[in-house]
């Protein structure tokens, strides 16, 4: 049970680090939104979608750390906006976090009201 929970949190973490890769940031809500309308509610779709968006971009910044001097690009464009270095990486990581929450949250919503609408409608004999 747990080693499936993991394959599912690195498979939906690095589906968020390839969409990006191949289409940018904005690939981020889009694959956040359909976490939230595929998981059900007892997934917590909101809470998992946040998560697995953080540990994609860590991924990717991991990825540039190993090719390039990442510290070093961190620490120069950190000077120039004046933030510390280490701030500048935890900011990078909040930014798909918080796109992931708001998507997730809208297809989570969108979800339960569909399936509230179907129960509410009498079945058709």
């Amino acid at each position: 049970m747990i080693l499936r929970a993991v394959v599912k949190f690195l498979l939906v973490a690095e589906a968020f680090a390839v969409a990006t890769y191949a289409v940018g940031w904005w690939a981020i809500p889009l694959v956040a939104l359909v976490c939230g309308l595929a998981m059900n509610r007892e997934g917590r779709p909101i809470y998992y979608s946040t998560i697995c968006a953080a540990a994609g971009w860590l991924s990717l910044l991991l990825l540039d750390a190993a090719r390039g001097p990442l510290g070093e690009v961190a620490s120069r464009f950190g000077g120039v906006m004046g933030f510390p270095p280490a701030a500048l990486i935890v900011t990078t990581l909040i930014f798909p976090a918080l796109l992931a929450w708001s998507a997730s949250s809208l297809g989570a919503v969108t979800r339960a009201k569909v399936f509230a609408a179907r129960q509410m409608t009498p079945a058709s004999a």
